[in-house]
């Protein structure tokens, strides 16, 4: 645990060499990346935070724009004492990534983005946000007291929504992330995310009008919603890199391990 930017933030700590930020989306929590930790700590120190808001991270009543959620690991990172990082964000971690970067650029040495859309950058956004009903029912206010008590039920009806890969979670994983978001305030906390994209939209604006310089991967999946996800990041990062992971849906760490651990391996290793 670590006291940053007013919360307290969980995270998990492995491995050695350079830093290596992961930040987890919505629907799960640090441990979406346990399959590839073992790897990855070959050759980096994996740094694995619960975002604000779900599982033993604090759960304020505020600060969930992306920015101030990207504060929040930055100044982990900074009392971890790391000056620079890799970094990579999946779903909503995706956009807490960029909010990183694009405050930040200087300290991100390499840069991936994991099947998500950035809000506000458009064309795509705005259609995605009215066709999504999702985004919708999560950013209502009393949607995090009707699924309270009712996570299990909840997940495992929506991760097939947006996957392809039939039970591509282990049950190892389904009770992970069920217990994470069963803590008290963790569906209100989660849903506050979805809650703020319209002030993340006025400020990824903002962020866009400089493109990111890092080396970015923009990570999608072949069945994904994003199938434009390339051509999304390009509008925001200068040197963008694809992989499209073969037979996955957005859950992509568990729908093709394989080849998201040697996509990312290979990208922030240099290879």
């Amino acid at each position: 645990m670590a006291n940053v930017n007013g919360v307290n933030i969980h995270y998990v700590i492995g491995g050695t060499g350079e830093p290596l930020v992961l930040v987890h989306g919505f629907g799960q929590n640090w441990y979406m990346w346990n399959r590839l930790l073992p790897e990855l700590s070959k050759y980096f120190t994996v740094i694995a935070p619960d975002l604000r808001g779900v599982g033993e991270s604090d759960k304020p009543d505020s600060g969930y724009d992306k920015k101030t959620m990207a504060t929040d690991i930055h100044e982990l990172v900074k009392k971890l004492g790391y000056q620079s990082v890799n970094l990579a964000g999946h779903d909503i971690g995706l956009m807490v990534a960029y909010a990183y970067a694009a405050q930040f650029g200087s300290e991100v040495k390499k840069l991936a983005l994991m099947d998500a859309l950035l809000p506000g950058v458009e064309p795509v956004w705005s259609q995605s946000k009215n066709s999504l009903w999702w985004f919708g029912f999560f950013a209502w206010p009393a949607s995090g007291q009707l699924v309270s008590g009712r996570e299990k039920l909840f997940l495992t009806n929506f991760w097939p929504v947006v996957g392809h890969v039939r039970d591509a979670f282990t049950s190892e994983e389904t009770n992970e992330f069920v217990r994470a978001y069963s803590q008290p305030g963790s569906t209100t906390g989660a849903f506050h995310w979805f809650g703020n994209f319209e002030r993340d939209a006025k400020d990824n604006l903002g962020f866009m009008k400089q493109k990111l310089t890092m080396p970015v991967l923009a990570m999608s999946g072949e069945f994904s919603a994003a199938p434009y996800f390339g051509a999304h990041c390009r509008l925001v990062a200068s040197n963008v890199k694809e992989s499209i992971i073969k037979g996955a849906g957005h859950w992509l760490v568990q729908e093709n391990t394989a080849q998201v651990q040697q996509d990312l391996a290979g990208f922030f290793q240099g290879k």
